[in-house]
């Protein structure tokens, strides 16, 4: 008897993800494991589709602009048809309570985007049980070629639309900078989203580590500040706009077949307040770096003198001597002269912006501040292209004992956008 081979059908996958570099790369990867493979991009279409087709496994992300996928995993539960559905999440790893909130809604599996890649991904289905039945491609469409062919052919996409993008997120930030009605700022808030994610596209996937850990950081500023706009403070606004220069450079770089290399950094945390210092940790670990920490600044000044850092974070006000005193002796030093500073300070307007300016700091931000918010300030000046230190003027002089009494000054220095204070920052 003349025996007929049967292809056996393919497992199918539904991705609901709006970033079209990285369900590009993904739909690729999967379909050349012999998978099918269907997007959606938004909370209808991929209810819409559910009834129609019968999936084996679901990929969402969980930080979709403007769409509820924790409502989304809700009603998908709440079908007998998909109830026992496999459902892996995209998460961000800053925003550890929107992820438990999906897996108690009933998401199967979660993993840090930022942390992985689509051969993690077919790894993932394999223990799933999830497996592609048919035979796997050697290559698929636009994506035949060396690896490094194929890498660079995906890097120039994220230069396409580039410009165009890079525009109308600078046009939302200005949105959300001139307008006090909480209606317009979320509104702003969602575009800046949206545009972040069409700018950062497929870093993960395309192993662009420094573009893919700030997108990540600063997507999750935007949710949260989306979520709760009482927490917009000027030093959130100053850190917003100071990421989206760095992560435009940062893509531009990668446009121009650039390749990111991170390395280990050295941070030191000044601060004579125990919670301080571990908060300004905390946030730091979020961020996977850490810090060495002192209380005292006239340790921390004999360790600076024979130690380069990256990165120095320094309160303003502490006993035997200030933050800003302590900052002109460190742009003496030849292991730091260079290095950038960053002041946190309880003066939600930093006492006088002018005094960091001239005593040789780069930057500050305010305490009580927003953990996601040090971790994006982290690595926007850990990831600058060369950064140098302002220009010091008259610095002896200019530099007061004691922190305050500056707020004539608030204007000079660090120039940043205005907004109204609210009430949750002191």
């Amino acid at each position: 008897m003349k025996r007929i081979f049967t292809p056996s059908k393919k497992k199918s996958i539904l991705i609901l993800d709006d970033d079209p570099f990285a369900t590009q790369i993904y739909r690729e990867k999967l379909e050349a494991q012999g998978f099918k493979v269907e997007v959606t991009r938004d909370f209808d279409s991929t209810l819409q589709i559910l009834k129609k087709e019968v999936f084996d496994v679901l990929i969402l992300d969980l930080c979709l602009p403007g769409i509820n996928v924790v409502e989304l995993i809700k009603n998908i539960r709440s079908e007998s048809a998909t109830q026992s559905l496999p459902i892996i999440v995209f998460s961000n790893s800053y925003l550890g309570n929107l992820t438990r909130a999906a897996v108690e809604e009933g998401a199967t599996k979660f993993v840090a985007k930022i942390d992985s890649t689509p051969e993690q991904m077919i790894e993932l289905l394999r223990e799933l049980g999830v497996s592609a039945s048919a035979t796997s491609r050697v290559g698929v469409s636009g994506m035949i070629g060396t690896p490094e062919a194929n890498q660079e052919k995906l890097a120039s996409k994220l230069s396409i639309n580039r410009p165009e993008t890079l525009a109308k997120l600078r046009a939302s930030y200005q949105n959300f900078t001139r307008t006090e009605r909480e209606d317009l700022r979320r509104t702003a808030l969602l575009q800046m989203h949206r545009q972040l994610r069409l700018l950062a596209g497929g870093a993960s996937a395309l192993a662009f580590p420094k573009i893919a850990r700030m997108s990540t950081a600063l997507e999750a500023l935007l949710v949260e500040l989306y979520t709760e706009p009482a927490k917009i403070t000027p030093s959130v606004v100053r850190t917003v706009a100071h990421s989206i220069e760095t992560l435009a450079s940062l893509v531009d770089r990668a446009a121009n077949s650039q390749g990111e290399v991170i390395t280990s950094s050295k941070i030191l945390v000044v601060d004579d307040e125990v919670i301080s210092r571990e908060t300004i940790c905390s946030a730091l670990g979020r961020a996977t770096l850490q810090a060495k920490s002192l209380d005292d600044p006239l340790a921390a000044q004999s360790l600076l003198e024979r130690e380069h850092f990256d990165l120095i974070f320094l309160d303003v006000e502490m006993p035997g001597q200030s933050g800003l005193e302590l900052c002109v002796k460190i742009r003496g030093m030849e292991p730091n002269r260079t290095t950038p500073i960053v002041f946190v300070t309880s003066h939600s307007d930093f006492g006088s912006r002018a005094q960091s300016t001239l005593s040789g700091g780069n930057d500050f931000i305010a305490k009580p501040f927003l953990l996601v918010e040090l971790a994006l300030k982290t690595l926007t000046w850990l990831f600058k292209e060369g950064p140098q230190p302002l220009p010091i003027a008259s610095v002896q002089s200019a530099v007061p004992t004691k922190a305050g009494g500056h707020e004539s000054q608030l204007a000079a220095g660090h120039g940043a956008p205005k907004v109204r204070r609210r009430s949750s920052a002191r």
